[in-house]
């Protein structure tokens, strides 16, 4: 390259090359997949509410479900966390066990529901509290990726066998109705 007393090199066609690359991969790359995707299901966009199923022979179950009561659609995935708390707001035994179901993720639109399904048993195992000590009448739900919680009512009497709670991971809807 020949170069006068007054003329600056020019940009080598290398350094060319390389800068109409990174320009043309960010305009076939277009908007980032985060800015388009929806948020994140939290205790401000959700409400709960706990419905009860047919139950027998010991065995009690129940659907927790969370609904999107925002106007804007948000994401959730996973299992969420549960506590029961007597009439004095003190936590009563709770156990979760996670059943080996697959977490799906999940899309709520506004006004769109996703569940999990309990079991628990009314049978007492040897030396359970009795039922003055323990009969919970609220439900703490922490939604998953979550650190605040949800309170609803709880009427479906005691979880015997030391508080525990077999749960599903989340799925779409409000679940069965019977």
């Amino acid at each position: 390259m020949l170069l006068g007393k007054h003329t600056r090199p020019l940009v080598a066609p290398v350094t060319l090359s390389a800068v109409a690359a990174l320009a043309l991969i960010g305009i076939a790359a277009g908007p980032s997949q985060a800015a388009t995707r929806p948020g994140w299901a939290d205790t401000s966009s959700l409400s709960v509410r706990v419905h009860g199923l047919d139950s027998g022979a010991g065995q009690r179950y129940a659907t927790v479900i969370l609904t999107n009561k925002t106007h804007k659609t948000v994401r959730t995935q996973g299992y969420v966390g549960l506590q029961l708390l007597n009439s004095h707001g003190k936590d009563v035994t709770t156990h979760v066990v996670r059943d080996r179901g697959q977490a799906k993720l999940i899309t709520l639109k506004p006004g769109q529901s996703a569940y999990t399904r309990l079991h628990w048993g009314d049978v007492p195992a040897a030396g359970e509290p009795t039922k003055a000590e323990k009969d919970p009448t609220r439900l703490e739900v922490t939604p998953p990726d979550s650190y605040h919680h949800l309170n609803t009512t709880w009427k479906l009497g005691e979880v015997l066998q030391k508080g525990r709670i077999d749960i599903t991971p989340l799925a779409k809807g409000t679940g069965p109705k019977y």
